[in-house]
């Protein structure tokens, strides 16, 4: 019998007869499959279905991602064999960034992430590949590029920006180093979470699986949070050196999950008027699902509505998370764009006083270079937005009466 073959075999014994975690931790919950496959072969919704090209282009990598279902349960098995000691690094006293699309929850979270001293982030490839024996792999390509000149880790960025295009990194720059946000891990293996509108182009598939409470069984939200836990285990066992973790999402129902199962996180959520930013998240989500979903995106008519939908299930939900008879008002913190935009240094303090943490020498140095990026936040952005009235049809007087309590709430 062929070699490899045998190894494989041999670790994924392994992991049946021996490794307490799921078999199947990496790989999507049942409902996702349900949702995904049901989206594939329907031809009618309440949203528009996907061009023929666009449909045998999501079966075929959906297909692509069951073959190599082995390659990834061998990789995840090898990490607990290898690295086994990550699955002792705790995760106490995290952070946890959350707000809609395009609330400056990324320039925030960079920010944030200038306090090196007090926390790590996950980057894109810790997300994307939450495998550490390929993380350790990119180490090595890393130092070989310190010591010869050579460029591996930079080639590597630029391929991968390459595949996103151009439109999709002026809207979200993104590069191998930067603090990303865990959407990704949560979209790319077990599908599920709100990127997945910039993922798969179903309005049905997008909103159900945005719901990670309401549309997923208890059993279910466990496997979600045990695959999160093992994974940030991971960027802390390798990177952390005794920091704790800074994590950011646009994932708030996932915050209810969080909530329960560590009860030592604290919660920073940014928020601004859905009018302001629907035009941007639009624009994102179809540019990124046109690229993800076989060169088709939701035709303007169809996205406009599902966008619309989306609004209502993440207001509710951040309403109610971020609501009154909050416990412990250290827990969490409620941060408006327009306040982050005129100040930057002064919203942080007011995180960090509002924790209970205090500001270093070299984090207060970090903020005050950083502060020029800030006075030019997307002063050069590359792209233009869609006029939310002539381009998509929906008025900003209604978008606003939709959203009259959240607006309202949290004083937008």
């Amino acid at each position: 019998m062929n070699p490899l073959l045998l190894l494989l075999l041999a670790v994924l014994s392994y992991r049946l007869l021996l490794i307490s975690d799921p078999f199947s931790l990496p790989l999507p919950p049942t409902k996702s499959w349900i949702i995904r496959i049901r989206a594939l072969f329907t031809f009618s919704s309440t949203y528009a279905k996907f061009s023929l090209r666009s449909r045998l282009f999501l079966i075929f990598r959906g297909l692509v991602y069951l073959t190599f279902t082995p390659v990834w349960i061998f990789l995840w098995t090898l990490d607990d064999i290898i690295f086994s000691n990550y699955k002792e690094v705790e995760i106490i006293n995290p952070v946890f960034l959350v707000g809609g699309f395009r609330t400056g929850s990324t320039s925030l979270h960079r920010a944030l992430s200038l306090d090196e001293e007090r926390y790590v982030s996950p980057r894109f490839v810790e997300l994307a590949m939450p495998f550490l024996c390929l993380h350790y792999f990119l180490d090595f390509l890393e130092m070989i590029d310190s010591k010869t000149g050579t460029t591996f880790i930079l080639k590597i960025e630029k391929k991968f920006q390459q595949v996103l295009g151009e439109e999709c990194m002026a809207r979200h720059p993104m590069s191998f180093y930067e603090a990303e946000e865990d959407d990704i891990l949560h979209a790319a293996w077990h599908l599920t979470g709100w990127y997945i509108g910039t993922m798969f182009p179903d309005g049905e598939a997008w909103i159900e699986s945005g719901q990670m409470v309401e549309s997923y069984s208890v059993e279910e939200q466990d496997k979600m949070f045990k695959f999160y836990e093992r994974s940030l285990q991971k960027v802390l066992y390798r990177r952390g050196k005794g920091r704790c973790l800074l994590s950011k999402s646009h994932l708030i129902e996932f915050m209810f999950i969080l909530e329960r199962k560590i009860p030592t996180a604290t919660f920073v959520g940014t928020v601004r008027n859905p009018k302001d930013t629907f035009v941007s998240w639009y624009a994102l989500a179809q540019a990124a699902s046109y690229v993800m979903g076989g060169k088709w995106a939701l035709p303007v008519e169809s996205a406009a509505r599902a966008h619309l939908r989306f609004w209502d299930l993440f207001a509710g939900a951040e309403m109610k998370f971020f609501g009154e008879g909050v416990e412990d008002k250290k827990k969490k913190t409620l941060v408006s764009f327009k306040d982050y935009i005129k100040d930057q240094e002064k919203t942080v303090r007011r995180i960090y006083k509002n924790m209970g943490v205090e500001i270093s020498e070299d984090f207060e140095r970090a903020l005050k270079d950083d502060a020029e990026r800030h006075a030019n936040y997307k002063a050069k952005r590359g792209y233009d937005n869609p006029d939310l009235e002539k381009d998509l049809g929906v008025k900003a007087k209604d978008v606003e009466d939709r959203m009259k309590e959240y607006i309202k709430k949290f004083k937008l």
